[in-house]
């Protein structure tokens, strides 16, 4: 028998899968990605740093707070109005990516090749009624719903400050040399990590991803394939290879997880089952 897993979403099904690629002009991958399926939960980070210390950066942000969050999800489902509202899973989210930047922040202090290392991360779960979406720094998460595309996670960017303020235009941001400059990353003493919730719908498409993808991949052209019909093992790599065919100036990573209707036994990919059980895939 099975064992139950805690919040595991009743009105739909989710199905994940997830890519990472080194890309065509770097030499090592210092992203990583989570796929948990039996816990609906993604991860992607993508590592900075010297001596591979990037790599051990995006691995430890993973790990620490896949593992805090889990162990937390188990503990909070004791309770009886357990996942009745996100807010719990919200403060829970938190405390797991407080956790990474904590170890990280340790590591790099004890170690001079580690010094300075960090990484972004942005984390989907799906639990109970809700999905809540964790992120710091510019790693991202897309929605695609009702044949739009939207990001719900929020760039920790100095650029996107200034799109904010209204100093500099979005068109002219994608093209300004100092887009990548980050404002928040795990490794920092001090992050306050972005948090958003709500319900899914069957028929949503959750896209999680570095800025390998986002650098040179628009927004409208990954809608375009998000609206096309297939598993998201094969989503993801299509992705993958579009921003390899723009460049692939960077590590890509990109997770892909579909709501189905729990009444669905459809499959759309006969592979996905086994693909969205890879925890970390590199190419």
């Amino acid at each position: 028998m099975k064992p139950v897993i805690p919040g595991r979403p009743q009105h739909v099904r989710i199905r994940i899968a997830g890519i990472t690629d080194t890309g065509q002009r770097r030499n090592n991958n210092e992203d990583n990605i989570l796929v948990d399926s039996h816990h609906s939960l993604a991860i992607v980070a993508d590592g900075m740093g010297g001596h591979n210390a990037g790599e051990v950066a995006s691995q430890l942000a993973i790990d620490v707070t896949s593992q805090f969050l889990i162990a937390g999800i188990h503990i909070e489902a004791k309770s009886d109005d357990a996942f009745s509202t996100p807010g719990p899973l919200k403060v829970l989210m938190e405390k797991s990516i407080q956790q990474a930047n904590r170890k990280i922040v340790d590591e790099s202090g004890g170690d001079d090749k580690k010094s300075g290392m960090g990484t972004t991360i942005a984390c989907l779960l799906f639990c109970g009624s809700w999905f809540v979406i964790g992120n710091v720094g510019d790693s991202r998460c897309y929605r695609f719903r009702d044949g739009k595309i939207k990001q719900l996670s929020t760039d920790h960017s100095w650029i996107q400050g200034m799109v904010k303020q209204g100093t500099i235009k979005l068109e002219d941001a994608k093209r300004h040399p100092q887009r990548a400059l980050l404002l928040q990353a795990l490794g920092n003493r001090e992050i306050e990590p972005s948090f958003i919730s709500g319900c899914p719908q069957p028929g949503d498409v959750f896209v999680l991803c570095s800025d390998g993808l986002t650098e040179v991949v628009s927004n409208n052209t990954i809608g375009f394939v998000l609206n096309q019909d297939g598993g998201p093992q094969k989503t993801a790599e299509k992705l993958v290879e579009l921003a390899n065919e723009n460049g692939g100036p960077d590590n890509i990573s990109v997770v892909v997880a579909k709501v189905l209707s729990p009444k669905s036994h459809r499959r759309t990919e006969s592979n996905d089952a086994d693909a969205a059980m890879i925890a970390n895939r590199k190419l």
